[in-house]
């Protein structure tokens, strides 16, 4: 009988074991998918706000809508200046995020000087908040040219 206790607490822990693998392996694949989800967003507004830009000469920007968000740009090249992206400005955009849906700060941001764009609530994944894609920007000083 005390046999039979032994082999039954090892297997439990053996099953508790892989459950737990499990969640975490499904923990990890959903934070993933978010992350690719906001990369494919991010993609899709740096082409449509260069199409918009090269049109009109000026960002799809909510006027007067001013976000801070230098302690958390990537990109050497901001300067203080981001903006909220309007995205009624730019055409037949499908969004997985940045419609507000999930609150006020469920925005696209993009920075005046670099058109770096932001998503102003960011991605957690692997233990840090992503707010843009993993690019290495190198600085470039434009009083040179």
């Amino acid at each position: 009988m005390k046999k039979n206790k032994i082999v039954f607490t090892i297997c439990a822990i053996i099953v508790f074991i892989i459950f737990l693998e499990i969640v975490l392996y499904i923990k990890k694949g959903i934070e993933i998918s978010k992350l690719n989800n906001m990369y494919t967003d991010i993609s899709d507004l740096e082409n449509r706000v260069a199409l918009y830009y090269l049109d009109y000469g000026k960002l799809p920007i909510v006027k007067d809508k001013e976000i801070e968000f230098k302690d958390k740009s990537i990109n050497p090249n901001d300067n203080e200046k981001y903006y909220e992206i309007d995205l009624n400005l730019l055409e037949s955009l499908n969004l997985f995020y940045g419609e507000k849906e999930a609150g006020n700060n469920d925005i696209y941001i993009i920075n005046q000087q670099s058109h770096t764009i932001y998503y102003l609530v960011g991605c957690q994944y692997d233990g840090r908040k992503i707010y843009t894609k993993d690019v290495k920007y190198q600085y470039v000083n434009l009083d040179e040219y």
